[in-house]
């Protein structure tokens, strides 16, 4: 990842577009986060427009996210057990990418949000692993 010397903070949708695309962009070349990430073609244009959905909801308030991802990453972690060292990579991931095109408050809104959601889902997805088998 290489920071642009040019770099504006996030002003539309186009630009948080631009983030997710780049973003995957890095977790399909990652050898810990692609595995996790392998969806069919429909499934990944679905998680693609609802992902540029939440992240253009919490930016720009647009009520263009009706709520709903959670259930996607319980269903993945069934079959691909999620651990620590996969929120850690991505939100590494993700916080490169925002540094790598933009600079702003909303670039470190979108930061800390990831930071914030991440934890919490991690924590989520952490109680449901570690949940004693009958």
């Amino acid at each position: 990842m290489e920071t642009s010397p040019t770099r504006t903070d996030i002003e539309s949708r186009a630009d948080i577009e631009r983030l997710v695309n780049r973003f995957y962009e890095y977790i399909h070349q990652d050898e810990v986060m692609a595995p996790v990430f392998r969806l069919s073609p429909e499934r990944w244009e679905f998680h693609l427009k609802r992902t540029y959905d939440f992240w253009d909801n919490w930016i720009f308030q647009t009520a263009s996210y009706p709520g709903g991802l959670m259930w996607a990453h319980f269903e993945k972690n069934a079959t691909h057990p999620f651990r620590r060292e996969h929120f850690e990579r991505w939100l590494g991931i993700w916080f490169g990418t925002v540094d790598e095109l933009f600079a702003g408050p909303r670039a470190e809104f979108i930061k800390s949000k990831a930071y914030e959601i991440g934890n919490w889902m991690f924590g989520r997805i952490e109680a449901v692993n570690n949940q004693p088998q009958s």
